[in-house]
């Protein structure tokens, strides 16, 4: 025995959720205050916008352009926060759209649509000023269009997403083969020519960005000038913890006296190999702090270790987890068409215990548990329902 939904009870079931999607990131906005004292990357955004809109590059060597463009094109403030907003509600709908594309199960979609609506960690994002709502749709929305076979579109939003988070410029051309070889079941051939269009997209659409990082740094950049800061915060003799905060785990002061941001790049990045090298068991045993700083169900930052809010985010996290893992297993005859989300998962985990690992970076992966805790509920569900029967 299975739910049967109609199609008039499914269009009122997501009319539903995304009337709560859009009242409960209303009210978040309403009742969070400003949170960029504890969140500085915020306003690093808002400076780097102004920037760009008025001399056309970036007031950060660390960061890409697209969530300051974003910024620059809407206004900070009230403009800022309805596109952020718009973009976590429509991320509500993608989640429940990959869901259905995945399992073929509208209660499993409705569940998912319903989990993405009020995770309290997606409605927080929504309303703080940072980029992670735009890389999260973006990278959702291309992995929507993977699997149904668009791979124009996905290229596309995969380097949208490069343009807001530099870390999926690893991941994106291995999707690329990974959904055509091994999803679509493509020839190796027909695998090519949709990384080929990859490629021709990368290019044309990071063009911009490589022209105007040119002009800034006299060479080029084809990313950003942070890499090695971000590879050097997580691996020197100072830090004890795998955190990133500056003068607690690691310090620039001897570095001080190099002013080109690219030699900058490149020297913190030698120096983080070479401590690498010499030190593998303290990388290892930093990998291994990182990664417990990923996964763990509560925040690190001070800033939010208050009793409430550690209930909140405990109580956010650890059901999506665990029904997560539930759904998994229940899928586990699909290891051939999930394995982009798992080996993304498992890769994106990997990089951030080479780099640094704090809840904050682990959000990407949060909705994919989503997807999976629905298909569980579904399967629950069902299970219910032929249990009073």
């Amino acid at each position: 025995m299975t739910f049967i939904i109609d199609d008039k009870a499914n269009r009122l079931a997501v009319v539903a959720i995304m009337a709560l999607a859009i009242v409960s990131r209303v009210i978040a906005a309403i009742v969070i205050p400003d949170q960029s004292h504890l969140l500085v990357d915020a306003i690093t955004y808002r400076a780097s916008a102004v920037e760009l809109f008025q001399h056309g590059h970036m007031a950060s060597a660390f960061e890409m352009p697209l969530y300051p463009l974003l910024i620059a094109i809407t206004g900070p403030g009230q403009g800022e926060l309805a596109a952020d907003i718009s973009l976590s509600i429509f991320l509500v709908w993608i989640v429940a759209t990959l869901t259905q594309e995945l399992f073929d199960d509208r209660l499993a979609a409705l569940f998912a649509g319903l989990m993405t609506a009020c995770y309290p960690p997606l409605v927080f994002m929504s309303v703080v000023g940072l980029s992670e709502t735009l890389f999260i749709t973006l990278v959702f929305a291309a992995f929507l269009n993977w699997y149904r076979s668009n791979f124009t579109a996905a290229s596309i939003f995969a380097v949208l997403a490069i343009l807001t988070r530099p870390v999926f410029d690893l991941f994106a051309p291995l999707l690329v083969l990974l959904f055509a070889l091994v999803v679509h079941r493509m020839s190796f051939v027909q695998a090519l020519r949709r990384l080929a269009v990859y490629v021709i997209i990368y290019c044309g659409l990071m063009a911009p960005w490589w022209i105007s990082n040119y002009q800034r740094y006299g060479s080029f950049v084809r990313l950003t000038a942070g890499g090695g800061m971000a590879l050097y915060a997580g691996n020197n003799p100072m830090n004890h913890t795998g955190s990133g905060n500056s003068g607690v785990d690691y310090d620039l002061t001897p570095f001080i006296k190099i002013t080109d941001p690219v030699v900058l790049d490149r020297t913190l990045r030698d120096a983080a190999v070479r401590f690498i090298v010499d030190n593998p068991i303290r990388f290892l045993k930093l990998a291994s702090l990182k990664f417990m700083g990923i996964w763990r169900p509560w925040p690190r930052n001070e800033g939010y270790r208050s009793a409430g809010t550690i209930a909140l985010t405990i109580l956010s996290f650890l059901p999506i987890l665990i029904l997560g893992a539930i759904g998994m297993f229940l899928r586990r005859g699909m290891l051939r068409r999930l394995s982009p989300i798992y080996l993304f998962g498992l890769a994106y985990t990997g990089v951030l215990m080479i780099i640094v690992g704090t809840i904050r970076y682990r959000l990407p992966l949060e909705p994919f548990l989503i997807v999976f805790s629905g298909a569980a509920l579904s399967e629950l569900a069902q299970k219910v329902l032929q249990w009073r029967r």
